[in-house]
């Protein structure tokens, strides 16, 4: 089961949020989660600017590019200037939140990023959203999450169930002092319930969004319920997370009355 532990108020009470999901180890399942959050923020009109950092598979702008105020923007995390350009925008902007799909391979970024956007006191603090897969590696990458940004970031920890729902599968991360840490950190454990296959190739066949494929008449009955079923589960989950992703206060949606 999911839990929560204790965080700093202070940390927690700032209103604007930088949402930085990643997964150093390719195939956790993070385009999927970033997709559901910005799902999210888009479906309770939370001011949002997105960004999709993985030019090999640029999923959130795919999806999303068309729904977006001002579009998905696509830029290198870690190209020269990535950095002013995104705090440019920030000033510019004034999201509440800004969320970013990044790729795997530039943790190495990580800590120099994170001290920019704190001496810019532009009044946002981060978050990480570290997708973890069934591996070892996901733990090893956490691990080194953790070592770079230390508790200058908040992080949510996302155990992505399409490996397997048992405790068994995520023993390597249950046990490791690698959680450990990051609970002592104030970190917020939760589980991405899995969607079937064949639900969401259907999305991706015609580059929808979830909320958007909702409202579409050529979507099937079994792939509507399945998918609506879907959100319906995954969006406390997220809202466990509230704090830390800008949700809290929301409630997940009823279906019913969103159908047209």
């Amino acid at each position: 089961m999911s839990q929560t532990y204790p965080i700093n108020g202070e940390r927690a009470a700032l209103n604007k949020r930088i949402v930085l999901c990643t997964g150093e180890k390719g195939g956790t399942g993070k385009s999927i989660v970033a997709r559901f959050l910005l799902d999210m923020y888009l479906a309770n009109k939370i001011n949002v600017v997105a960004y999709d950092c993985d030019s090999n598979n640029p999923q959130l702008w795919r999806h999303y590019n068309r729904v977006v105020n001002g579009g998905v923007k696509t830029i290198k995390f870690n190209q020269r200037g990535f950095n002013e350009i995104f705090k440019n925008d920030l000033q510019q902007l004034s999201p509440t939140v800004a969320l970013m799909d990044l790729p795997s391979g530039v943790g190495e970024y990580f800590k120099d990023f994170v001290q920019d956007v704190e001496s810019s006191s532009l009044g946002y603090r981060i978050t990480m959203v570290s997708v973890l897969g069934r591996v070892k590696d996901s733990v090893i990458q956490l691990k080194r999450l953790i070592e770079a940004c230390g508790n200058q970031v908040d992080y949510v920890v996302v155990r992505n169930l399409y490996w397997g729902e048992d405790q068994e599968t995520f023993l390597k991360y249950n046990e490791s002092k690698t959680r450990q840490a990051v609970l002592e950190l104030g970190a917020i454990e939760v589980d991405f319930l899995p969607i079937v296959d064949r639900v969401i190739d259907r999305i991706d066949s015609l580059d929808a969004g979830f909320t958007e494929a909702v409202n579409y008449e050529e979507i099937e009955v079994s792939v509507m319920g399945r998918l609506t079923a879907w959100i319906t589960r995954n969006e406390p989950e997220m809202i466990k997370a509230g704090l830390f992703l800008r949700l809290k206060g929301i409630t997940s949606r009823n279906f019913k009355s969103i159908k047209k």
